[in-house]
């Protein structure tokens, strides 16, 4: 019959149409309501200087994702929006390379569920309410380059051919340009000499094509700087080393880490997911591993996975964004585990499945439903109340522990950042004490209770997860 295969087309047109919707919503609705914090401040201000021809600022990270911005930014007419416009394209570019990396596994409705997967969890670092693409940020670009570099994989395991190889280089070579960590999706040419290890030669030989193409990616990123270039470039290497060298305080499960336990990503992880979301998530995974191991483009999918887990575990730093690296894979490979579960058609098939997607909804449509009413948060709705009370005035010296260049730009008076001792070093002439939880937990000597004790109690107001002290 002409008809019958119109529904299974008109199925498939539905499904994409319904994650369109969902990417839609998750990235770019109500995208320009302030939510800043201080990395997007320090990044839309390097962008923002780039176009004024200064490459000066944040040197310590690469370029490219704050040139993404900055293109933004002259198309836009620098307003928040157009900053946030690449970072909310790359999220839903992310969607559409998951699903091409679940569909090469498992075919066209594992690929619907991987995107739908990435578009609906809140897959952000965990102390900003809001997806981690939607803010102009370098994590944006950072995830999209590598998720990128997942399918370039698969598509060289499939069939070894220089061009694939060279994409393969370019996509690596984008993603650390973006953020330096990026260069941990090179991991997944250590999978296609295993997968090829039978045509070492041909695979050695666009093995160090890939990585030539690569370097050269990441270099022209420095064209813009001139002759400022090489320092540039060693700049970001010096201060990468000799972070990862010094540490960073994190607060995991109520304890300050400078070098944080090798479990952290996990923790960071289901601050968000929560710990029922987070297992059934990776517990899933696990399956859909099992399922495509045996398949071309499905182990480079589980080695990139495994690669990068072992990079964001055995790494001294671990911030709280740093595992978003794996999230790409781990959205493919979960939804070809959903996939191979539900095709059992089994009832222990059914039931498996149905327990490990309940957490992930009820966290998927909290996070939705918390995107669709988007509205001033942390600092802007801090500002806010501190001039509903009147004490935001040019005058008013408000200090603050937490991100003191979030607050300064939304208040017209002094904002001075505290120290790590709240007892002695707060003028009790100040106006209000702004806390950021998020900052101060991971800060010895954060305590609130001496400056209360000092200056009196006053008003206690909340800002979403800030806490306001306003003196009496």
């Amino acid at each position: 019959m002409p008809t019958a295969p119109a529904l299974p087309r008109a199925g498939r047109a539905a499904a994409l149409l319904a994650v369109l919707v969902v990417a839609v919503l998750a990235f770019c609705w109500r995208l320009g309501v302030e939510t800043s914090n201080g990395d997007e401040l320090a990044y839309r201000d390097a962008a923002a200087a780039y176009l004024r021809g200064d490459f000066t600022l944040n040197l310590e990270h690469p370029p490219l994702a704050k040139l993404l911005i900055a293109a933004g930014h002259v198309v836009g007419g620098g307003s928040l929006v157009a900053d946030r416009a690449v970072a909310a394209l790359c999220g839903v570019l992310t969607a559409v390379v998951v699903f091409a990396v679940a569909r090469r596994c498992a075919g066209f409705w594992a690929g619907v569920l991987a995107a739908l997967l990435w578009c609906a969890l809140p897959l952000a670092p965990g102390v900003v309410p809001a997806h981690v693409d939607r803010r102009a940020t370098l994590e944006p670009p950072l995830l999209l380059f590598s998720a990128c570099a997942v399918l370039a994989a698969q598509r060289v395991a499939q069939r070894l051919s220089p061009a694939r190889w060279a994409l393969l280089g370019v996509a690596v070579g984008a993603a650390t340009a973006s953020k330096l960590t990026g260069a941990v999706s090179a991991a997944v040419v250590l999978a296609l000499l295993w997968e090829h290890r039978r045509r070492w030669r041909p695979t050695l030989v666009g093995a160090v094509l890939a990585g030539a193409v690569s370097g050269l990616v990441f270099l022209a990123t420095y064209l813009p700087f001139g002759a400022d270039a090489p320092d540039a470039v060693r700049t970001v290497v010096q201060w990468q080393w000799e972070h990862a060298d010094r540490g960073s305080t994190q607060s995991v499960a109520g304890e300050l880490h400078l070098f944080p336990p090798w479990w952290s990503p996990w923790w960071f992880q289901a601050q968000y997911l929560s710990w029922p979301g987070s297992a059934a998530l990776w517990s899933v995974a696990a399956v859909g591993a099992v399922a495509v191991w045996r398949r071309a483009a499905g182990r480079p999918v589980v080695l990139a996975l495994v690669a990068f887990t072992a990079a964001v575990v055995l790494s001294p730093l671990k911030l709280p964004q740093y595992h978003d690296v794996v999230v790409p894979p781990l959205c493919a490979l979960a939804a070809v585990g959903f996939a191979r579960l539900l095709r059992r058609r089994t009832v222990a098939g059914a039931v498996v499945a149905s327990l490990a997607a309940a957490p992930l909804v009820v966290v998927a449509a909290g996070h939705l439903a918390a995107v669709a009413v988007t509205r001033p948060a942390d600092y802007r709705l801090a500002a806010e109340l501190l001039r509903e009370r009147g004490v935001a005035g040019p005058g008013d010296v408000v200090v603050v522990r937490g991100d003191a260049a979030a607050l300064e730009r939304v208040l017209p008076g002094p904002v001075v950042a505290l120290g790590t001792d709240l007892g002695s070093d707060v003028d009790c002439s100040a106006a209000a004490l702004v806390v950021d939880p998020t900052v101060a937990d991971r800060m010895a000597g954060a305590d609130v209770a001496a400056w209360v004790a000092r200056c009196g109690e006053g008003a206690v107001l909340r800002a979403d997860r800030l806490v306001v002290h306003v003196l009496p």
